[in-house]
């Protein structure tokens, strides 16, 4: 069996286009651009050497703030249990399985995720109703689909990230916007 780890460098705070790939001993992808020496042949080209040093520093500055995980589980836990005692019909997405612990993923059944990101910016709060690598794409999920929901409550979900800023106040925030938002929109006419 052959292993192997790619990381992105922005999703600990570096820059975007860098990244790293990782093989266990013995396995030998063929290289996709041929033309130099470079990465032990695995790659053509010249290396990224900014991108590379900015890479290195986030995972340090990553690997110094790991302590900080724990207040951030906790404070993703609070906005999972206040949202969920202010709406009660939401859901919390992967409650109870082992997740990362700054992010959140909330459905709201019959409220379309676009909807609920328009009406929670309005409010100042900022959402998602997908991933980066899918906006601009309307369509549900799926990862939500692979976890057994269906098209039309895939579509209801959004995206909550946690920061290293954040704080309890800001879950207050949100916890306020998003009751707000489902009582004004459970109380619109249906379109």
């Amino acid at each position: 069996m052959h292993t192997l780890l790619t990381l992105s460098a922005h999703k600990i705070g570096g820059p975007a286009g860098v990244g790293a790939l990782i093989l266990a001993d013995g396995l030998e992808p063929e290289a996709l651009i041929r033309g130099g020496g470079q990465e032990k042949r695995r790659r053509a080209g010249t290396e990224n050497v900014v991108g590379i040093a900015g890479f290195g520093a986030a995972a340090r500055l990553a690997r110094e703030e790991l302590p900080d995980s724990a207040r951030l589980t906790a404070l993703r836990d609070a906005l999972e249990a206040s949202a969920l005692a202010a709406v009660p019909a939401a859901r919390v997405m992967g409650a109870g399985a082992a997740r990362v612990g700054n992010t959140s993923n909330l459905l709201l059944p019959g409220v379309a995720g676009e909807t609920q990101v328009m009406a929670l910016d309005l409010a100042g709060v900022a959402v998602s109703a997908g991933s980066a690598c899918s906006s601009g794409k309307v369509k549900p999920s799926h990862v939500l689909a692979a976890m057994g929901e269906s098209a039309g409550d895939a579509a209801c979900a959004i995206r909550i990230s946690l920061g290293w800023d954040s704080d309890g106040a800001a879950v207050e925030r949100f916890s306020a916007a998003y009751a707000a938002m489902a009582a004004r929109l459970a109380r619109a006419p249906a379109a």
